[in-house]
């Protein structure tokens, strides 16, 4: 890891390079802002940095401290996270002293995930708070000497799910901070915080990911192809974990599906269109149902593009000569509508509808809008 190797925020890259080279760090950081942009990453960076043996305000990746650090295995450097609670837990156990083997064993190869790729989020079953166990043993260990050069730093991730004592016990330690010790909080719930708490940081919001940013980054470590990071970065609305997500999704084959379903609107093909909803509601798949009302979508917004006559921000450029054929059928004043029906669809998806019949009724809908067919049977 390095600088470079956070996606995007360079203005937040920007401000913390400032700090450091002033040397003026606060006690305490709140990096705010949208899930899966690099809050946690940055976090990691940044303990990395102010323990990295060169004194360099980026990291040198080859000390012996970069290398802890990199590892999560640095003295000074602690997650604090959700955990659960374990049989016959009391307050004045240990966050983990109550676990089953089975659950610490998950908390250490989340803890490794977490080395190996800062932007994946750690997730234990049944973690639901992060309990005051956890920000008490953190209090124990700020009072004792670092155990080697740097700063100690305490990540405490997704802060908003500390509960009521361990909020207040976070407070309680943000106002007498220990000289040498920076706390770094995210969140992506600033409001969930208490105010307080929020007072006594210094916040930096971090932005939603671009999507050349996303694919640029999918395409480097996950090798894939130009078009498939595209749409994947397109889908992601701005984040990188929902894109790392989506990679497993084969975004080329619903692209063609959703290429089907424009042609058969295009042509009035009614009875397929029904066949479709019906096979759609038979999956039960929302999440897939989803994806592809956001491919729809994305087919949409390409011809809408040509229509404006700017080819060069297509998404779908390898299919350039099939969008022009769609934008001479379509009625290209209707478009930016037809997107809004899929965008209405799409925000009825979590309200518990049937899938078959909302899918039909916005492939009519879109027949309605787009076909010129259409237009031409009611003149």
């Amino acid at each position: 890891m390095s600088w470079q190797s956070i996606i995007g925020q360079r203005r937040v890259k920007g401000l913390l390079v400032h700090a450091i080279e002033s040397g003026r760090i606060p006690g305490a950081f709140l990096f705010e802002g949208p899930d899966g942009v690099g809050k946690d990453a940055t976090a990691i960076e940044l303990a990395k940095v102010l323990n990295c043996e060169s004194g360099r305000p980026d990291a040198c990746e080859v000390c012996p401290s970069c290398v802890q650090a990199s590892a999560l295995q640095h003295p000074n450097i602690r997650l604090v996270f959700a955990l659960p609670r374990g049989e016959n837990e009391s307050k004045d156990d240990g966050p983990l002293s109550r676990l089953d083997e089975k659950t610490i064993k998950k908390v250490r190869d989340e803890i490794q995930r977490k080395a190996r790729d800062p932007y994946h989020r750690i997730s234990i079953p049944r973690a639901q708070v992060i309990k005051i166990s956890s920000i008490r043993e953190v209090i124990r260990e700020d009072s004792l000497s670092l155990y080697q050069c740097g700063r100690r730093v305490i990540i405490i991730m997704h802060a908003e799910e500390a509960g009521t004592e361990a909020s207040n016990a976070i407070l309680k330690v943000l106002e007498e901070p220990a000289e040498g010790t920076v706390f770094i909080l995210t969140t992506s719930r600033r409001s969930a915080l208490l105010p307080t708490i929020v007072s006594r940081c210094q916040s930096l919001r971090f932005d939603l990911l671009g999507e050349n940013e996303i694919a640029n980054a999918l395409m480097s470590k996950y090798k894939l192809e130009s078009a498939d990071a595209s749409l994947k970065a397109r889908l992601a609305g701005g984040s990188y974990v929902k894109a790392v997500e989506l990679s497993e999704t084969d975004t080329l084959e619903l692209r063609d599906e959703a290429l089907d379903i424009l042609r058969e609107i295009a042509v009035n093909n009614y009875s397929q269109i029904a066949s479709r909803s019906s096979r759609l509601l038979e999956t039960k798949d929302p999440e897939r149902v989803e994806t592809l009302l956001k491919m729809i979508q994305i087919w949409l917004r390409d011809v809408a593009v040509i229509h404006s006559g700017s080819p060069a921000s297509l998404i779908n450029r390898d299919k350039s000569e099939i969008l022009e054929k769609m934008e001479r059928n379509f009625r290209g004043d209707r478009v930016i509508q037809a997107s809004g029906a899929v965008d209405l669809a799409l925000s009825q998806l979590n309200a518990n509808v049937n899938l078959g019949l909302l899918f039909v009724n916005l492939l009519l809908n879109l027949s309605e809008l787009l076909n010129k067919k259409s237009e031409a049977q009611r003149d």
